[in-house]
C-alpha cells in the first residue's frame, strides 16, 4: 500500500532531524554536513510528486544548513551563500523568516560588514509580525525572538545603523 503525502513528509521531516542530530553529537566539518544534507535532499527530491515538494526539499536543506552555519559560527563564506539561496527560493512560513532573520542578526559578529542588510531584514521581519493581530501567541513570541536578537547582536557591540533602528514606539504600537 502506498504511503500518504503526510507520511512521506513525516519520513522526510525524521530523515532530516536525525542526520541533523547525527552529524551535531559527532561534531562532523561543515563541508560534510553540508554535503550529507544535500545528498538527503536527492533522495527525497526522486520521491516528491510535484515541483513545489521539491522547492520545499530546497528550503529545508538551505534551512539546515543556514542553521549549521550559524551553530559552527562559519564566517560568511558559508553562510552567506545559503542566506542567499533560501532568500532566492523564498520563506515557507513567517517563522521561518523569523528565525533566519534572528540568526542572521545574531551571526553578525562573525561578519560586522553584513550588519546593515541584516537588520534592515530584521526590520522587515518585525513590519511583517505586527501585522498579525495582538491576539496571536504567536506574533509576542516573534517579537520577544526579535528583540532578544537585537541584545545578543548588541552583546558583541553590533548595532543597527541609524537608519534602520527600531521602528517608533508610534509606528510598533507601543
Amino acid at each position: 500500500m502506498a504511503r500518504t503525502r503526510w507520511e512521506w513528509w513525516n519520513t522526510v521531516a525524521e530523515a532530516r532531524q536525525w542526520l541533523c542530530l547525527g552529524m551535531i553529537h559527532a561534531e562532523v566539518p561543515f563541508d560534510i554536513y553540508v554535503a550529507a544534507l544535500k545528498d538527503l535532499e536527492r533522495q527525497f527530491a526522486r520521491e516528491a510528486r510535484t515541483p513545489a515538494e521539491r522547492l520545499h526539499l530546497k528550503r529545508l536543506t538551505a534551512e539546515d544548513a543556514l542553521n549549521a552555519a550559524f551553530t559552527m559560527e562559519r564566517p560568511w563564506k558559508d553562510f552567506g551563500p545559503w542566506l542567499r539561496r533560501i532568500r532566492r527560493l523564498g520563506f515557507p512560513t513567517l517563522w521561518s523568516r523569523h528565525h533566519i532573520s534572528c540568526i542572521y542578526v545574531q551571526s553578525l559578529p562573525n561578519f560586522r560588514e553584513q550588519a546593515k542588510d541584516a537588520f534592515a531584514m530584521l526590520a522587515d521581519t518585525e513590519r511583517r509580525v505586527r501585522r498579525l493581530r495582538p491576539e496571536r501567541s504567536s506574533r509576542q513570541q516573534m517579537l520577544d525572538g526579535i528583540e532578544h536578537a537585537r541584545r545578543e547582536a548588541a552583546l558583541y557591540g553590533v548595532k543597527p545603523p541609524e537608519n534602520l533602528g527600531r521602528l517608533s514606539p508610534r509606528a510598533s504600537g507601543r
